[in-house]
């Protein structure tokens, strides 16, 4: 009975960890400029010091998508 709690409870971590996903859009936007930018505003946004499963969870979101924002962008949560 307990190692299920212990399952139940890093399930449950884990699902937590699922980031969110972001819509960025500007006029005139090609994937090659959304892919410059992205890569740009990621090393911006990366934090070595969080605690993560991945690379890419060290980034900080907020400070992504301010930066993205700062070049233009409309970000909003993707749907």
């Amino acid at each position: 009975m307990k190692a299920r709690g212990w399952v139940a409870l890093a399930l449950g971590l884990l699902g937590g960890c699922a980031a969110q996903r972001w819509d960025y859009s500007k006029p005139g936007l090609t994937p090659a400029s959304l892919d410059q930018d992205l890569t740009a505003c990621r090393r911006e946004a990366h934090r070595p010091y969080r605690f993560a499963l991945t690379h890419s969870g060290r980034v900080d979101q907020d400070a992504l998508n301010q930066c993205m924002t700062r070049k233009g962008y409309t970000v909003r949560p993707d749907a």
